[in-house]
């Protein structure tokens, strides 16, 4: 495989164009009669906020993290800041620090006595990816409401001996209610017992602030990745892929033999790949309506797995996500009778 890069540690970090997702405000002031309309500041029609967005907190040229965060905003007064309750947070601690910094100049001059507390909500969605964003599909919107809270704070670096890369994947199941905390497994690891027992203690401290305890069970799964200071670690030089281009990175790919018509599957489509086998089945996810034409078709892909080039560049490569850009046409694979 040759589509990758050394990452050093120690670069230095530019901020690159800001790729802030402003979802608006969604006012939740009191409940009004039908006589009685919104005053000003319950319809946040005075409301000052900062000019300009909030830009990405890149660590380096290839950082690719991304951070979710959906707040509460409770404005008591008109010359203080909102009081901020955190609904959703899956976002670094320096994501975090700029949401933070950035609502704590949010004010509502126009609101009165009685107007109460006005609230309202807003989402901010960090990403530094040139993935483009897949549909969300119909399934996940009749699904349970997903507000996982993390900790305001990183992971502390975990002292390991080890020179290498280390990966630690975990399953969190919330059966409870939103005070509860999750039951955690580990799916797959590589790291030593600490590296386990700090991922397992963390990801024990995550709500779900949303539940009620009479839902069914939810399950989400985190990565942990640990790199050693000063490591030189290979990543993805790029995310996007056609599909030839892609096929072509795979083990085999000469002997590939498949027979597929996507002009049956609603193309052209995206599908994101994320890299887990041989270790785990390979993530791969599709946005928008399902079409069970793509079922047979998403199997094959999913079994397809990476040539990487080295051990060392296999598990420096575990878990990172790239696009693939499924055309029109029909694919046909057939090396015996080339």
């Amino acid at each position: 495989m040759n589509r990758t890069a050394h990452q050093n540690k120690t670069m230095k970090g530019r901020l690159l164009a800001a790729l802030f997702l402003w979802a608006g405000l969604t006012g939740l002031a009191q409940a009004q009669t039908d006589s009685t309309p919104p005053s000003p500041a319950q319809s946040l029609g005075c409301l000052k906020r900062p000019d300009g967005t909030i830009s990405y907190p890149a660590h380096h040229r290839f950082d690719r993290s991304h951070g979710f965060m959906r707040l509460r905003l409770h404005f008591e007064k008109a010359d203080a800041a909102p009081r901020v309750e955190v609904l959703a947070n899956t976002a670094r601690e320096d994501m975090q620090d700029r949401v933070y910094r950035y609502v704590a100049d949010y004010r509502l001059p126009c609101l009165k006595a009685e107007d109460g507390t006005v609230s309202a909500v807003q989402e901010f969605d960090f990403s530094n990816s040139s993935m483009e964003a897949l549909p969300v599909p119909e399934t996940a919107q009749r699904r349970l409401p997903f507000c996982p809270v993390m900790p305001r704070k990183d992971m502390d670096r975990i002292m390991t001996l080890s020179r290498s890369v280390e990966h630690v994947v975990l399953a969190a199941t919330f059966t409870g209610d939103g005070e509860q905390a999750p039951e955690v497994k580990v799916l797959h690891s590589t790291g030593d017992r600490a590296v386990e027992r700090e991922a397992i203690e963390r990801v024990k401290t995550y709500r779900m602030p949303c539940r009620t305890g009479k839902e069914e069970p939810q399950v989400m799964q985190q990565r942990f990745t640990m790199v050693p200071a000063g490591h030189r670690r290979y990543v993805l030089k790029q995310e996007n892929f056609s599909l030839v281009e892609f096929l072509s990175m795979t083990q085999g790919a000469r002997q590939l033999k498949a027979n597929f018509d996507f002009n049956t599957m609603g193309c052209p489509f995206k599908v994101n790949y994320t890299i887990y086998g041989p270790a785990l089945p390979n993530e791969l996810r599709v946005g928008g309506k399902r079409d069970p034409n793509r079922a047979p078709f998403l199997k094959w892909l999913g079994e397809r797995q990476i040539a990487f080039g080295s051990d060392k560049q296999a598990n420096e490569l575990f878990g990172q996500t790239l696009q693939i850009q499924v055309p029109c046409g029909q694919l046909d694979l057939d090396p015996a009778g080339s």
